[in-house]
């Protein structure tokens, strides 16, 4: 072998020691012991028949969180993934609901109560994009 082909084989067995390789099934996703089972747009993840983490919005959360678990490293982490998730969906929903209410208002033509709803669902979108960021920014940490 050369030298080059010797470091990427290097290379990528680091890189696979870090994460599991997942693998599909007809219950959900398995990576290792854990299986993250989607429920829509939500997902769940769980260890044998045992729910770990429920209604999780964001697919690499989901993924980054199982691999942590399946690696049996530190949950502490895996638990501040999973807040900065619980933070963006918990805003997510909120300006999903303003933005159907101003919708509302406006086919209403109840202009006044509009302004005020799409200054609130702005609010919330811009809250929404601030955790989602958040949380993706965890995952690279």
């Amino acid at each position: 072998m050369t030298q080059l082909s010797k470091r990427l084989e290097q290379i990528v067995k680091k890189e696979l020691s870090n994460s599991i390789i997942p693998v599909k099934t007809e219950n959900g996703i398995l990576v290792g012991e854990i299986l993250i089972v989607s429920e829509g747009s939500i997902k769940s993840l769980y260890k044998n028949t045992e729910l770990l983490y429920k209604e999780i919005h964001l697919n690499s959360i989901a993924i980054k969180i199982a691999n942590i678990l399946a690696l049996r490293k530190q949950n502490i982490f895996a638990d501040e993934l999973y807040k900065a998730d619980q933070d963006y969906g918990r805003w997510f929903v909120d300006s999903q609901m303003l933005r159907a209410q101003y919708q509302k208002a406006v086919s209403n033509q109840d202009f006044e109560r509009a302004d005020m709803l799409w200054a609130r669902y702005q609010e919330s979108r811009d809250r929404t994009i601030t955790a989602k960021n958040r949380a993706e920014s965890l995952i690279k940490s």
